[in-house]
Order: structure tokens, then C-alpha cells, then sequence
């Protein structure tokens, strides 16, 4: 049966804005999340949103960290990940393989976006980046072309 979100996560009302993504267990430093966005010209910002990109936001003291890859990660939620392993910089502009994550600055068209856990994040902790797309009137985050 199709379940939106990973069993570990839920969605519930955010003192930031509106609903946020929430940890319902610990997750660990160095854990994939789940992808986030999906690239397509066709969309608004061009990107397809999961559900896990439609509720995280944005927060100044953030414990996930947005990363793209133009090819699909072969990850599941929970899987650790060493980030100083396999964030490498982009040089030439072509692809290192399956597990080559950029940071969204180095490649900012690129076809997947993910979040992966920079920090432990307790069981009821909202999941939350120091980027977003959108516009949060309280938080005064505007629109971030990417």
C-alpha cells in the first residue's frame, strides 16, 4: 500500500508556518530523509514536490541540509550517509556516479533534490532547513530562485 511518507516522519502544525514535517523516532546524524523534489520545466520553481518537500521549513538553527544528485539516489529512509564520503564538488560538470550529492549551489538544475540529517534530530523534533523555495509570511523567508 502507497504510503506518502516514511513511517518515521509526520506532518502536524508548525509554530514556524502552517504544517511542518515532523520525526516521530530519533533519527541520527549522517541519515538520508527522502527526496524532496523532482525536476520538471513544467511545474512551478520547475520542480515536482513530494510530500517530504511540501512540509519541512525553513529555520535559521537547521537539522537537515538539502542536497540535489542528477541521478536517483539508491537510498532508503534511514540509510546512513557519510557526508564528507560522498558530497564532492562539481569540476567538470559531468556526473561521478550514483552517489555523487552536490550542495544546491554547486548545481542548482539538477534533477533530484533530498534532505539528509546534519544534525540528531529527537523523536517530535519539526524537520527543518536553512533553505526553502517558498515564501513564509512570518518567517519573512522569500522566494529562492534555484
Amino acid at each position: 500500500m502507497y504510503k506518502p511518507l516514511p513511517n518515521q516522519l509526520t506532518i502536524k502544525n508548525s509554530p514556524i508556518e502552517g504544517l511542518g514535517l515532523y520525526a516521530k523516532e530519533d533519527i541520527k546524524k549522517g541519515t538520508f530523509i527522502g527526496i524532496t523534489h523532482i525536476r520538471d520545466e513544467e511545474f512551478e520553481n520547475k520542480y515536482i514536490r513530494t510530500p517530504i518537500g511540501g512540509f519541512y521549513n525553513h529555520s535559521n538553527e537547521p537539522n537537515v541540509m538539502r542536497m540535489v544528485s542528477d541521478i536517483l539516489p539508491k537510498l532508503k529512509f534511514g540509510d546512513p550517509i557519510d557526508l564528507n564520503k560522498t558530497t564532492t564538488q562539481i569540476k567538470d560538470g559531468k556526473k561521478e556516479g550514483e552517489n555523487s550529492f552536490y550542495h544546491l549551489q554547486e548545481k542548482s538544475d539538477a534533477k533530484f533534490m533530498f534532505l539528509l540529517s546534519i544534525r540528531d534530530i529527537k523523536a517530535d523534533d519539526e524537520i527543518t532547513a536553512n533553505y526553502n523555495l517558498y515564501t513564509y509570511p512570518k518567517t519573512g523567508v522569500g522566494l529562492q530562485m534555484i
